[in-house]
């Protein structure tokens, strides 16, 4: 079984077609065909089911398609070790993690000390494991830690704020901690219960015996700044401040109240020493960096009364 030929089988089954997957991988199609056929002459199965529109996958290949992909995978990464063993290349990791995570942890990581970290690929939380194990990536960050199994370690965290317009009463106070109770006060704007900061809210309030009813509850944390900007009520986030947001760390009984997130790799990655090391390096560096906080950017100040 060659692995050009599975490269073959995966571009007719990813575009359709046998013309398009030969014009893919610029080989005449034929060829491709022909060679397609010898693959399912050694597996002793029909892959391929050809019509006039195209071509299809039987229940055989559709069964196969992931083992193609898990051994192109493989090889792939097989020669990205020997480039860097031989220091054709330096080794580059692909993470998954929360859109947020990207734009406060990865990107800024990567832009200050040129951590080891190629593409950084954006999904809902509970999808990060998902994408790790279906090998789509190298390392997966999440506010969950990964299933028993993988390689982990804890990252640190980053601390819930609330964000309110400068006017705002809570605002006028000053950029202290600000106690979460208080915020029952007033209009609450916080995410759905799926969102890590609002199971972090819940369960704060239960333990005070406190139920959180929010006015809003957005699916994106930029929504949420945006009805708090309009005057719609306190937005509780993650995200730093837009639209001209003061924003307060909360607290619960004292504590601060906060986030923790996590990594997860493959314990077989034919790079785990690598991946653990530049895992080390982005955890000192979300320690150093205030919770992912760029240096110099403190929180915006609220005018004097």
């Amino acid at each position: 079984m060659e692995l050009r030929v599975l490269r073959y089988f995966l571009a007719v089954v990813d575009s359709g077609s046998m013309t398009a997957a030969a014009a893919r991988v610029h080989v005449a199609q034929p060829s491709v065909s022909r060679q397609l056929r010898s693959l399912e002459r050694e597996l002793g199965a029909e892959l391929l089911r050809r019509t006039g529109t195209g071509v299809q996958l039987t229940a055989a290949g559709r069964r196969f398609v992931p083992v193609a992909r898990d051994l192109t995978l493989r090889a792939a990464r097989g020669t990205e070790l020997l480039q860097a063993v031989a220091g054709q290349s330096p080794l580059r990791f692909r993470v998954a993690c929360p859109h947020s995570t990207i734009t406060h942890l990865v990107a800024p990581f990567v832009a200050e000390s040129g951590g080891p970290l190629a593409d950084a690929r954006g999904c809902e939380p509970d999808q990060v494991y998902e994408r790790l194990l279906a090998g789509d990536v190298d390392i997966g960050i999440s506010t969950s830690p990964p299933p028993g199994g993988m390689a982990a370690r804890r990252l640190g965290e980053r601390r819930i704020s609330a964000q309110m317009p400068a006017g705002h009463p809570l605002a006028r106070e000053g950029t202290g901690d600000l106690e979460l109770t208080r915020l029952l006060d007033h209009p609450v704007i916080v995410s759905s219960r799926t969102s890590a900061v609002r199971r972090a809210l819940d369960t704060t309030l239960y333990e005070q015996g406190t139920p959180l009813r929010p006015a809003f509850e957005p699916q994106s944390e930029a929504m949420s700044q945006a009805l708090a900007a309009a005057g719609h009520g306190v937005c509780v986030v993650l995200d730093h401040p837009q639209y001209d947001l003061c924003a307060r760390p909360l607290t619960g009984r004292d504590r601060p109240l906060a986030i923790s997130l996590y990594a997860g790799w493959d314990r077989d990655h034919y790079a785990h020493e690598e991946i653990d090391a530049a895992v080390r390096d982005l955890s000192r560096w979300l320690t150093a960096n205030d919770g992912g906080r760029k240096p110099g950017s403190a929180p915006r100040s609220a005018p004097g009364p």
